[in-house]
């Protein structure tokens, strides 16, 4: 956090132009000492516990089920849902819309929070990352759809959601790119949007699944792949940050030190958030 005169740079009372960060850290030790696993019974007992669990997982949890297609678990399970959308279209048409309305309204949000308040790429990094893997993975792996696939249009636009015959399955969007949202809420300290977002990724991974327009296997794909992005690009912010300032000083007109100056020494990172 830079001072109005910039003649320190402080983070957490610590002056990073002169505080020291090791070269080398010992991965092998664990940053709470004391823990279990400084035991080596603890260890040892560990070690076999993996053994016995993996050898049973192997023969309980691996299934030798002949299946032709493809068996979904949550697609049995909302059948009578998905008979409902069917049978009763403006039953699909509202359920649609409201997906729609979430999903429009929480891009707009998060987008517009960033523009005005945020001053780093985290944010559209992760969605570049996610969307461009999920883009590789739909073009490299195809499955059928499945018999349950009912995604009309319900005659209302929508900016992030279209509607017909896709082959758009692994890893779902619409649950991803809620929990994105989320994240990004919960890192800025908007914990009240954060849990909003999460519950709509609920909401949305029932309607994509009674939908059929998503298998059930989409849906954890989505909450996981997202979380892993966001995490790695926390990871990487700073040097993320420091290419694009690189990119940008190649397309500038001058090289001039950027220098942000604050109102007052309580309100350095952004204004009052909306």
């Amino acid at each position: 956090m830079a001072t109005k005169t910039d003649d320190a740079v402080l983070y957490n009372g610590e002056d990073l132009k002169s505080f020291y960060f090791p070269d080398k850290f010992d991965h092998r030790q664990s940053a709470v000492p004391g823990n279990p696993c400084y035991n080596f019974r603890f260890r040892i007992f560990i070690f076999f516990t993996y053994i016995v669990v993996t050898q049973l997982g192997e023969i309980f949890g691996t299934p030798s089920d002949d299946i032709n297609g493809i068996w979904d678990w949550g697609h049995l399970l909302t059948t009578p849902v998905n008979k409902l959308y069917q049978e009763h279209r403006w039953f699909s048409a509202m359920m649609q819309i409201s997906s729609a309305l979430i999903l429009d309204f929480a891009f707009f949000y998060v987008s517009l929070y960033w523009v005005l308040y945020e001053r780093n790429f985290r944010l559209f990094a992760v969605l570049i990352l996610f969307y461009a893997i999920r883009a590789i993975h739909l073009n490299i792996f195809k499955l059928e759809y499945s018999p349950n696939y009912y995604w009309e249009d319900p005659l209302v636009p929508s900016l992030v959601v279209k509607y017909g015959k896709y082959s758009d399955f692994f890893y779902s969007g619409h649950v991803g790119f809620l929990t994105i949202c989320a994240l990004e809420m919960r890192k800025v300290g908007k914990s009240y949007m954060a849990l909003f977002f999460f519950i709509c990724s609920i909401f949305q991974a029932f309607i994509v699944i009674s939908f059929a327009i998503h298998y059930t296997i989409d849906v954890p794909g989505g909450y996981i792949f997202s979380h892993y992005f966001f995490n790695m690009v926390c990871y990487w912010e700073a040097k993320i940050d420091f290419i694009l300032k690189r990119i940008a000083n190649c397309f500038s007109r001058t090289n001039k030190t950027i220098r942000i100056a604050y109102e007052n020494d309580t309100d350095k990172q952004q204004p009052t958030a909306i």
